[in-house]
């Protein structure tokens, strides 16, 4: 009886340890999985594409790439391919090519710097206001396409596995409020790849049809990164 009381005393004590770190596991597990229901499972589009919207806008600084091209009577005309950097005082670096022709340009405060394509050197513009054709060129000032004023038939269409981050895309048909855009297109179509944890848009696409010409199409994607980076521009030697 002594022995049998004995594995008993054992049995209840092994159970004392067992049973914490089982409930311990189970707490965890259940942790993990309302974190993925978090993200994978329960995502509100109305209140992220704000949020993504909202963070982007904000950002102080970046760094960007932009491709744009224009579809007309099927063959597609590259319009520009061009990469650029915001520092956080305005000061803006863009170089690539626009209609064929290569670009270089600083905005230094209020004195632009133009590469001529043909001498190499370097035009200089005092007392011009920082690009004031930034409101309406993307090229200059990609954020600008992001100045959304309603968003229409928004749809999320899921984590992108294949895209490295895995980050969420959504898509919509919003009206943008840009002088330049509203100016010549249309029926504006737009895809949106939103990091998560952060809400930063990493990538933009959007297609829009000629005012006049429905049948031609104006293509643009962004590519964003190194959001609120320290970048310092200085004007060329």
């Amino acid at each position: 009886m002594a022995g049998r009381g004995s594995i008993v005393v054992q049995k209840f004590l092994r159970w004392q340890v067992i049973l914490p770190l089982v409930a311990a596991v189970l707490a965890l597990a259940g942790g993990w999985a309302y974190s993925y229901y978090l993200r994978e499972v329960k995502v509100d589009p109305q209140e992220l594409i704000v949020q993504a919207l909202d963070t982007t806008n904000q950002a102080d600084s970046y760094r960007f790439h932009v491709e744009a091209s224009l579809v007309t009577n099927g063959n597609k005309v590259a319009l520009s391919s061009l990469d650029g950097e915001r520092a956080s005082d305005g000061n803006l670096y863009l170089k690539g090519q626009m209609t064929g022709q290569p670009v270089e340009i600083y905005q230094i405060k209020d004195t632009t710097y133009f590469r001529d394509p043909a001498s190499k050197r370097w035009m200089i513009t005092p007392g011009n206001s920082p690009l004031e054709q930034e409101k309406f060129m993307a090229e200059i000032n990609p954020l600008s396409i992001l100045k959304i004023m309603q968003v229409n038939d928004l749809q999320y269409l899921g984590r992108q596995k294949k895209v490295p981050g895995r980050p969420y895309l959504l898509t919509c048909k919003p009206l943008v409020n840009n002088q330049f855009l509203n100016s010549y297109w249309q029926d504006f179509n737009y895809q949106f790849w939103v990091e998560r944890g952060s809400n930063y848009i990493r990538r933009v696409s959007l297609e829009a049809a000629h005012r006049e010409h429905p049948q031609d199409k104006l293509t643009m994607t962004v590519d964003f990164y190194d959001f609120n980076k320290r970048i310092n521009i200085k004007p060329p030697q």
